[in-house]
């Protein structure tokens, strides 16, 4: 377990800027932990995705709490595959564009590591969104409106603060 630990914390300062070399090695890593593990890591991904106005999509799950888009990567799936599956199924959003890895996260829970990738995105069309069943609202927020929310995880708000700053 400490292997896999080392090669995202080794590899994890390389993501804050996006470009080809960093997006190879994240897949890279991606590839490396769903080949090599069996179920000691759950790998996710969420997305800040911003509109033109500068405001940040988050969608309200079922629980009450307020998220971002986003999910698990599936055995195989490339993490931009990955992406565009969880935000098409969660948003009906088809249209954006990446522009960088925000940040890694990673704990341990239960004797399972657990890793999150938080990219920003520009949506390109946004107008309708379309929510899945495992959301009942959304809302485009701005940085001085993210207090009026009650979030999942207090490191979402700080990752959105991360992003529009």
């Amino acid at each position: 377990m400490n292997t896999f630990y080392n090669i995202v914390n080794y590899y994890t300062p390389f993501l804050s800027h996006f470009d080809t070399n960093q997006v190879f090695i994240y897949n890279s890593t991606i590839q490396l932990l769903n080949i090599m593990t069996t179920q000691l890591f759950k790998i996710t991904q969420n997305v800040i995705i911003q509109n033109q106005e500068k405001a940040v999509l988050i969608l309200k799950h079922n629980t009450g709490k307020w998220l971002l888009p986003g999910g698990k990567i599936q055995k195989g799936e490339s993490w931009i595959d990955a992406l565009k599956r969880e935000i098409k199924e969660e948003t009906k959003i088809t249209e954006f564009e990446v522009k960088k890895i925000l940040d890694i996260d990673s704990w341990t829970e239960n004797e399972i590591g657990y890793y999150v990738a938080t990219f920003v995105a520009q949506a390109l069309e946004a107008d309708k969104i379309t929510l899945s069943d495992e959301h009942i609202d959304y809302a485009w927020v701005k940085l001085s409106d993210l207090d009026n929310y009650d979030f999942w995880h207090e490191n979402i708000k700080k990752r959105i603060k991360k992003a529009l700053l």
